[in-house]
């Protein structure tokens, strides 16, 4: 059994899938997703082996990966978060956004008994019978209701479970809650650095779990409906009087896909700056002692309003950055412009969940660092994919709330590709930094040396130290251009004639 599901696994070239930079980790994805597909039910699996059997013979890999992913929430899940990375092939990306929003299937017939019920009862409902959208573990359907018989009508729509997902759920996440230790074991066969996939596999199983409680999600979308009540360009949907545990009952939004809006160009960069602005910089820049975020941005959540505006959907997973991690994070960004290599170590040790090898540590940033030499900028961008190297590199543990929001930021960036090209998530943080540093002026004024109350996250001491660095950093700026081209020369000298 477990050679022909790896002979399906590798007829399938889903190793494709990671991009060449990530080759060396093919193997293990072959050996993870064969663990997988060996421990769900024999009935699952039969229905997969089918689905390929009964595809016609000229199908290409994308279509056939499409096909597996659709049959396992989790995977779907996983299909939703890669299908915007441009490190992938055109056909591939394409194929996977399918998984974003796909054709509806489900019948209102197949509902649970006790859904069905709950929905006849209520009281000036006009049902649809066919439903507009479904997703991983949840479709969608549109109803019309009064509020009194002589009101106008109003239009929602109902989240409900798929049938028979809750159960593929929990049986998607009883294999992972075993694939993060199967995984450790295979880094160290295939000689792949020792990442901690148990921890990481074990939150990601928390948070999917989430999917399937609706109450958490109308908690959440209460929220953030008072988070951004302020903004008039992002819309958050209403929740009407028929929820329960079982049925989430939200006012419905009309508009389009965010990726397939269509507006001309100068309007598109504006809706992608707007993107990042409601998502990573708004929650980000907030004074809050922790700032919430929503950590499911695939583009099937997001709509461009008839109107322009950004409505954002499906609050079931978020996430939250303390107060702390945003300090450090900022730290990052500090270190970098000023060229300080100890102020960087220290708050990426800040951030970690287990302590990093120094010296391993010093040289990544040193790298890093390097960059910012030779013109990068050392901005928002510059400090996550430093973040990223770290942790492939040297083994170091984030926790797994900064890895959430760490691959919520990676699926809004390929969104905002997609959206405009014409978009850059540095240049909007910091035009909202700006203005969040403009309007703490008057209390930082009475504020002590030392407080970071400020949504900005720096204290007015190190904005003087900051000032005061400038020419040692100018030193060290020519003294690293130096040392870079006195190194090259040496590897230059070093290679064989």
């Amino acid at each position: 059994m477990q050679a022909d599901i790896r002979s399906l696994v590798e007829s399938l070239d889903v190793e494709q899938i990671l991009p060449q930079c990530y080759a060396s980790y093919r193997p293990l994805m072959v050996d993870g997703l064969c663990f997988f597909l060996e421990r769900i039910p024999a009935h699952r699996l039969a229905e997969i082996v089918s689905d390929q059997f009964e595809m016609a013979a000229d199908k290409g890999y994308a279509d056939r990966v499409l096909a597996l992913l659709h049959r396992c929430p989790t995977l779907h899940k996983l299909g939703q978060v890669i299908c915007r990375d441009c490190r992938l092939s055109h056909e591939l990306r394409v194929r996977l956004q399918r998984l974003e929003s796909v054709t509806p299937t489900t019948r209102v017939d197949e509902l649970p008994s006790d859904v069905l019920q709950e929905l006849e009862n209520m009281e000036d409902i006009e049902l649809s019978t066919r439903p507009l959208a479904e997703a991983s573990v949840a479709v969608v359907l549109p109803f019309i209701w009064r509020a009194s018989r002589s009101d106008e009508p109003r239009h929602g729509v109902f989240k409900l479970l798929k049938p028979g997902v809750e159960e593929r759920l929990y049986e998607d996440l009883d294999v992972w809650r075993e694939l993060g230790a199967f995984l450790e074991e295979r880094c160290e066969y295939h000689g792949l650095p020792s990442l901690d996939y148990r921890e990481t596999l074990d939150g990601v199983c928390g948070l999917l779990k989430q999917e399937v409680h609706f109450e958490r999600e109308q908690r959440h979308l209460t929220e953030a409906a008072e988070f951004y009540a302020q903004d008039a360009n992002v819309i958050i949907p209403r929740l009407l009087p028929f929820c329960s545990s079982r049925i989430t009952a939200m006012e419905r939004i009309y508009g389009d896909k965010i990726t397939d809006s269509n507006i001309d160009g100068s309007r598109r960069a504006q809706l992608a700056d707007r993107v990042f602005e409601a998502l990573v910089a708004k929650p980000f820049w907030s004074p809050s002692e922790a700032c919430q975020f929503h950590a499911d941005p695939h583009a099937g959540n997001l709509f461009c309003t008839l109107d322009e505006k950004l409505a954002i959907f499906d609050w079931t997973l978020v996430g939250q950055l303390s107060k702390e991690q945003r300090v450090h994070l900022v730290q990052i960004v500090l270190g970098g412009i000023t060229l300080d290599e100890t102020r960087i170590c220290r708050a990426v040790s800040g951030l970690a969940r287990t302590q990093p090898d120094e010296s391993r540590l010093r040289e990544r940033v040193s790298a890093a660092l390097r960059e910012v030499r030779h013109g990068c900028l050392p901005g928002f961008d510059w400090s996550q994919r430093l973040l990223d190297g770290i942790a492939a590199s040297t083994g170091v543990g984030f926790p797994e709330n900064l890895m959430l929001f760490r691959k919520a930021l990676h699926i809004l960036s390929g969104v905002v590709a997609d959206i405009s090209k014409d978009c850059s998530l540095d240049q909007v943080m910091l035009n909202k930094g700006l203005r969040q540093f403009s309007g703490e002026w008057p209390s930082r004024m009475f504020a002590g040396p030392a407080s970071k109350s400020f949504g900005t996250h720096v204290s007015n001491m190190e904005l003087m130290q900051l000032m005061g660095s400038m020419p040692g950093t100018i030193n060290a700026y020519w003294l690293g251009l130096w040392q870079d081209s006195l190194d090259m020369l040496q590897r230059i000298q070093e290679r064989p004639h």
